[in-house]
Parts: structure tokens; C-alpha cells; sequence
């Protein structure tokens, strides 16, 4: 069986949601709280991913943990690599009034804060990731005016961690396989051709993101 053998690089993102703070129980009531995610997809697009939506037991915020990973992995080109660098990744904390029925939550969520995180901080890093309290900036005026006349209400902030890994391998391309089984992209990224992971392929990185 003819194979043949060619250098590409696989690159490795993660994302991880790890717990609340400052969050006003008094106003979140019964609500329950969940991250919204926002990655770049290229030609303007963004993926949206979303944590589990959690309710706090407690007036303490201290229990809203979640502790859940969001993982990418593709194969790329270093063209790709500048494009993941030069993107933003969008975080919106959001509460949805408590409605079970059959045994999930129903009606529209409410923005409490965005916050921004870019790719190219996590590459600048000495180890390539990063674990920070990102803070989130209320969107509506009606928040913005409580945040201007109590300054001693802390915004709130969840705790983020994000990393990439890079490493070369060696693919090895059979003439009977449609797709290198070692990528997640299922032939979409390019894997299967000459051109890996191009840059009109970025789209596809991005929605192969897959909650750990």
C-alpha cells in the first residue's frame, strides 16, 4: 500500500471556566449562571459555546464553581497560527430566571457582563497560558450608573484559564483513507489534501470545538 509522509503542526486550545466571584445573591435570587464563549471563526463569523448553567445553595458566592474545559484541536500552518493569534475570545456572564420544565431551564438570558481575553496574550506568555480573574463590564447604561455612584460594589469576575499547545508531527497519508483519523476536523481542515488547515479553512478549526 502506497503512503507518503509530510510535516504538519497540530495546535491544541483550551479553554476553562473556573468559578464566580462578587456576585450579588440578593438580585441573582433562584437564577441560575452560566458563561457564554465567543471564539473567532474568520470571515467575521464567531462559535458560540455556553458552561452549565449553575445555582448557587448559599448567600456565599464562594460555591459558583464550574470547573469545565472547552477544547480545539486541529492541525494548522503557521498561517493559521497567526490568524488564532491576531483573534479575540468574547465572554458574556449571563443568568436565566429559574423555570424548570421537564427538568430544564426555559426563557431568555440576561447579560450581566462582557469581557475580552486575546489569543495573543496567551502566546506572549512564558508558558503559553494563562489563569486570570477577568473582570466583566456591565453592556447597559442601568448597571453602568450603579457601578458610577457605589464604588464600593466590586464588579463581578470569573476566574479563566486558557492555553495552547503547538507540536510538529509527522502525518502519514494512506491512499484508502479519505482523512487523517488523528484530526478531529474529519477531513475538513484540508488534512486530506495538500493544503493543511489554510486560511479559508479557519472557520472549521474553530467549530470544531468540543466541550470536555
Amino acid at each position: 500500500m502506497e503512503t507518503t509522509q509530510n510535516c504538519s503542526t497540530i495546535i491544541s486550545c483550551e479553554i476553562q471556566i473556573i468559578r464566580a466571584r462578587n456576585i450579588e445573591q440578593s438580585s441573582l435570587g433562584k437564577n441560575s449562571l452560566f458563561v457564554r464563549c465567543y471564539l473567532p471563526a474568520g470571515n467575521n463569523q464567531r462559535v458560540q459555546l455556553n458552561s452549565q448553567e449553575i445555582i448557587s445553595s448559599s448567600k456565599c458566592d464562594s460555591n459558583l464553581f464550574w470547573d469545565e474545559s472547552f477544547s480545539l484541536d486541529c492541525m494548522g500552518t503557521q498561517e493559521s497560527i497567526n490568524m488564532l493569534k491576531q483573534g479575540t475570545v468574547i465572554f458574556e456572564l449571563r443568568s436565566r430566571k429559574y423555570l424548570p420544565v421537564f427538568g430544564k431551564n426555559i426563557g431568555g438570558s440576561q447579560v450581566l457582563g462582557r469581557a475580552e481575553i486575546p489569543w495573543k496574550r496567551v502566546f506572549e506568555s512564558t508558558e503559553m497560558e494563562i489563569e486570570e480573574w477577568a473582570i466583566f463590564i456591565a453592556t447597559n447604561s442601568k448597571n453602568n450608573n450603579k457601578g458610577v455612584h457605589n464604588e464600593d460594589v466590586k464588579p463581578p469576575a470569573v476566574k479563566i484559564a486558557m492555553k495552547v499547545n503547538i507540536k510538529e508531527t509527522t502525518k502519514v497519508k494512506k491512499n484508502n483513507r479519505s482523512w487523517d483519523e488523528s484530526c478531529a476536523c474529519k477531513g475538513y481542515c484540508g488534512c486530506n489534501g495538500c493544503n493543511i488547515f489554510s486560511a479559508e479553512d479557519y472557520e472549521i478549526f474553530a467549530l470544531g470545538a468540543a466541550l470536555d
